[in-house]
């Protein structure tokens, strides 16, 4: 399956998700569920310092006052545009770094996205589930954009997550030797 070709259902009239499925493997998918969230709420935390020392390198606080009511793709986008200063000082490389840094962030945060926001009752036999409801306002239809969710998938980002943080925290070391 191509990755990057969104996959729909069309609602007929009513939603029907048993959760057959789901029941059989659940044993499979919780313990990587919580596994990959507690990963992302420590990457999440790595951005939240990253910030935090940008902002104020002898405490805290005023990066964690500023962050309170932001979205995780708010502390994205601000963690690149904090940095992304630096690098017009710096050499081409740290930038492809930085550039790097936010697409796997971008990445992984539509990924827990998808994770938290499934509708697991709908997970198939072939691993997709739905992610997210869509309204087609040109056909008018209502639709399921499904993603695939095997545990292979997940173990996989599990393992992107925990080495995007070491990068996190290396490129926030080395952002400021200049």
């Amino acid at each position: 399956m191509d990755k990057n070709k969104n996959v729909y259902d069309e609602l007929e009239q009513y939603d029907f998700s048993d959760g057959e499925y789901l029941e059989k493997v659940a044993d499979k998918y919780f313990p990587l569920i919580g596994e990959f969230l507690i990963s992302f709420s420590i990457l999440e935390q790595e951005l939240n310092l990253a910030i935090a020392d940008f902002l104020h390198d002898d405490c805290h606080e005023t990066g964690f006052v500023i962050m309170e009511k932001l979205t995780t793709s708010n502390k994205i986008d601000l963690f690149y545009k904090m940095y992304i200063r630096l690098e017009s000082f710096n050499n081409k490389k740290h930038k492809a770094i930085l550039d790097s840094l936010r697409r796997q962030l971008d990445e992984l945060n539509s990924f827990r996205n998808s994770v938290v926001h499934a509708n697991w009752q709908s997970l198939t036999k072939d691993g997709m589930v739905r992610a997210k409801i869509v309204v087609d306002n040109d056909e008018g239809f209502v639709k399921f954009k499904k993603v695939p969710m095997v545990p292979r998938i997940i173990r996989q980002k599990i393992r992107e997550i925990d080495s995007l943080s070491d990068k996190i925290d290396r490129y926030k070391e080395k952002a400021f030797q200049f």
